[in-house]
């Protein structure tokens, strides 16, 4: 019995030992490893050589299923601090974000910059334009619909002296109802300070690349107009639309034909549009 009593003591002994060696999971990320990067070191906007904030982008899956390629032009980030301290806005080179593949915990890291330390209310994203390939129909491009030119989160976030301040901003679209149009919006559930993630370094090599031309504005778009239906040339020749022939050419005798009478003289019948046999016609009044 004294034995089996040792030897549960020194299994508990070893097993406690091990847990105090354990390294201790990192704030954020989901499976730490060390030998990747950092979100700092891969974000797509640096503004600091030293930065205290990094904004990483995510989405959680709603309807993500219904496209192939979903991807978010983002041209400035802005912060709303606490106690109507002022707004802190910075515009940069607009980056193209490949949302598909930031489904569920999958991120990339926007922005990294330095800001106050102090309490926050309110983060936003400049939005210029977002762009979907749908999977059925295969391959159409459908223009996302957003409530203004910004996203934005009424959530308080703080920015400590020490560490770096880790803030995700979920971005999930949805499909509006039966009318086939989707609507992009942030997901305030899953957003936030202290949420878990992992970094999608693909992700990261396909925003380096850019967003690929297939995968973007259809042609009618980009060119300003509006989305056609029917027939390209359904209006091409529209002055010309019902006008005979012999408008502008008259037969020899000087006379125009009946449009559409064939040579065989088979066509208006015989005293359609002439005066009836008891009233005299023009040329003989």
């Amino acid at each position: 019995m004294k034995r089996r009593i040792a030897g549960l003591l020194s299994s508990l002994i070893v097993i406690t030992m091990a847990a105090g060696c354990a390294p201790a999971v990192q704030s954020g990320a989901v499976q730490p490893d060390s030998s990747s990067p950092a979100p700092v070191a891969l974000a797509a906007v640096v503004t600091a050589d030293e930065p205290n904030f990094v904004v990483l982008i995510s989405d959680e899956p709603n309807d993500i299923d219904d496209f192939s390629e979903l991807w978010v032009t983002v041209s400035g980030i802005g912060f709303v601090m606490g106690d109507g301290e002022g707004i802190i806005e910075q515009s940069f080179e607009p980056v193209d974000i490949p949302l598909t593949d930031l489904i569920g915990d999958a991120a990339i890291a926007l922005w990294t910059g330095e800001l106050p330390e102090g309490d926050y209310v309110k983060i936003f994203i400049y939005v210029d334009e977002v762009w979907g390939t749908l999977v059925e129909p295969e391959g159409e491009v459908v223009e996302i619909k957003l409530p203004s030119n910004k996203l934005q989160l009424d959530m308080p976030f703080d920015v400590g002296e020490e560490e770096t301040t880790e803030f995700v901003f979920d971005i999930s679209v949805f499909k509006a109802g039966n009318s086939g149009q989707y609507i992009l919006k942030p997901q305030l559930t899953e957003s936030g300070q202290g949420q878990q993630y992992r970094i999608n370094e693909q992700a990261h090599e396909r925003i380096q690349l850019g967003r690929p031309d297939w995968a973007g504005k259809p042609e009618w778009a980009a060119q300003g107009g509006e989305k056609q239906s029917g027939s390209a040339n359904t209006n091409q020749n529209s002055a010309a639309a019902g006008k005979p022939e012999w408008t502008d050419d008259e037969d020899e005798g000087g006379e125009k034909p009946a449009p559409g009478r064939p040579d065989d003289g088979v066509g208006r019948p015989e005293g359609a549009g002439r005066p009836a046999d008891d009233e005299p016609a023009d040329d003989e009044i």
